[in-house]
């Protein structure tokens, strides 16, 4: 059977370490390609960190934890997951992405599902969508740390603190490309007040843990700058319709809310840009199809096996 990308990302990882009985256990198997669990168990509510929200109030961060129920393994890959609505609506209920992680989790991954700080204030414009895009990947940055720092002290969800995976769909894609890519001061927005909002590490919580990630689950995001992905840059897993009209599957202007804000790269300009860098990436496109493609009932299985 081919193993999924992730699965490759995995076993690569471990292949070029020393080899342990855990390496054994992820490569040697059918764990992360295909449903072994059939039940999952979810905590809810889970407070990774926190936050100043759009309108000055502190804002609590939670999120939804996916395990595979009755799985014994010491150690497991996380995939920390973020939901859409433009950065301006939407919750870690959605029901696309409570399917995600009901799968992923059902493959052996520990799945999280993130709230994040919403919103951009009025009128909405190329630098209050690029405030949101930064205070969200900072949130993100705080449940990755969230995972490493559970890791080394009470271990309640067992991750693998060395294998972890970020993503999301529509405005969880976008937060997840731009956590992988923007990630040099020099790149920063001069939109982005640092000083005020925070660096790229951001105050969200839990500091003094990484926040570096294997690979990215891209599902309808895009990027303001493909110049920002480079060579060694982490793996990218895209899913998303050619015929995308609200997040563009090229390189096209954006809108949200009907107001234009950017010129951004989707799926298949940050595909091209990742092959001429020799970045490791795979993409599915559901030709012909639309913004909603990949988590539509027939397609989510393409869309869980990249």
């Amino acid at each position: 059977m081919k193993k999924s990308f992730f699965t490759s990302v995995i076993c690569f990882q471990i292949v070029t370490a020393p080899l342990s009985l855990f390496s054994q256990t992820y490569c040697g198997s059918s764990r992360y390609d295909t449903e072994i669990f059939s039940t999952v168990t979810t905590s809810v509510d889970i407070i990774y960190g926190q936050n100043i929200g759009l309108a000055g109030g502190m804002k609590v961060l939670k999120m939804d934890v996916y395990e595979p129920t009755g799985d014994v393994a010491s150690a497991r890959p996380v995939i920390v997951m973020a939901h859409g609505g433009s950065f301006l609506a939407g919750s870690k209920s959605d029901a696309d992405l409570v399917a995600l992680c009901n799968a992923f989790a059902k493959r052996g991954y520990v799945a999280a599902s993130i709230d994040y700080r919403l919103g951009m204030g009025f009128p909405i414009s190329q630098a209050s969508a690029q405030k949101a895009v930064w205070r969200a990947t900072q949130d993100m940055r705080a449940a990755v740390r969230y995972f490493r720092k559970d890791a080394g002290s009470t271990n309640t969800f067992r991750a693998d603190s060395n294998m972890i995976f970020v993503g999301g769909a529509s405005a969880g894609g976008v937060m997840a490309v731009h956590y992988a890519y923007l990630d040099k001061p020099s790149e920063i927005p001069s939109a982005i007040d640092t000083t005020v909002l925070g660096g790229i590490e951001g105050n969200s919580g839990n500091p003094g843990y990484s926040s570096a990630v294997k690979a990215i689950v891209n599902i309808c995001g895009a990027i303001g700058d493909t110049s920002w992905m480079e060579s060694g840059d982490e793996p990218l897993a895209s899913a998303q319709g050619n015929d995308d009209n609200t997040v563009p599957y090229c390189t096209e202007m954006i809108s949200v809310s009907g107001f234009p804000v950017m010129i951004v790269s989707g799926s298949g300009s940050m595909v091209e840009r990742a092959n001429n860098l020799g970045i490791p990436n795979t993409i599915h496109t559901f030709y012909g199809q639309g913004h909603s493609s990949p988590a539509a009932p027939g397609n989510i299985d393409t869309t869980i096996v990249l």
